[in-house]
């Protein structure tokens, strides 16, 4: 990849290196930011947690924001926080309007130049990351928002949930990467994996 424009810059933060894994947010969550597949996979308990995930932010009154697509579980999960009185901000690329179809009725669309410019939109007002299953463009969102995280560029919440052990070789991988030096003692750390639905819903604030 060639050409990709500046990456904006965070307020510097403390860096809670000693906080454990399951460490509480630092504050409410108001507007979560989701990552997740534009496939629907093939468990189709992801489908349903997308959708689920989306009917609780509406009921909570928390504003999703998600890459505005219509497929997969990204479109679950917009359409669900939709139809439930939810507020939902998408972000999506020029050249992905077609492809991803994007979704309609949304609260708010930003149409934007690149994929660069998408993550950084997205994260600029959010609260905390969600990361439900999804393939490479997924992997790629939640790696960056770590590699930001362990730059100390941020100190909000990365939160993992899915079905099916989903997340768990990419924890290995983690793992594996602080057993082997090349990332920092705290890197787990940064991650919370969610077992349930309602370890998510025992985060936000009531509806």
């Amino acid at each position: 990849m060639t050409d990709a424009p500046d990456r904006p810059t965070f307020p510097a933060v403390a860096h809670p290196h000693d906080a454990p894994p399951q460490m509480a947010p630092p504050g409410p969550i108001r507007r979560l930011l989701l990552f997740c597949g534009s496939r629907a996979g093939a468990d189709p308990r992801h489908m349903a947690t997308a959708s689920a995930v989306g009917a609780l932010l509406a009921a909570r009154g928390v504003t999703l924001i998600y890459g505005g697509g219509a497929l997969g579980l990204m479109g679950a999960a917009g359409r669900a926080a939709r139809d439930g009185g939810g507020r939902v901000e998408g972000v999506i690329p020029s050249f992905l309007v077609a492809l991803e179809v994007a979704l309609d009725g949304l609260a708010h669309l930003e149409v934007v130049d690149s994929l660069h410019v998408r993550k950084a939109r997205m994260f600029e007002t959010a609260d905390a990351v969600l990361a439900l299953p999804g393939g490479i463009g997924t992997l790629d969102e939640l790696v960056e928002i770590l590699s930001w995280r362990n730059l100390r560029l941020h100190d909000r919440p990365v939160l993992l949930l899915g079905d099916g052990g989903f997340w768990e070789p990419f924890l290995a991988l983690l793992a594996h990467l602080e057993a082997t030096g090349f990332v920092g003692r705290d890197v787990l750390a940064h991650v919370t994996h969610l077992p349930s639905l309602a370890a998510l819903e025992a985060l936000l604030p009531p509806g």
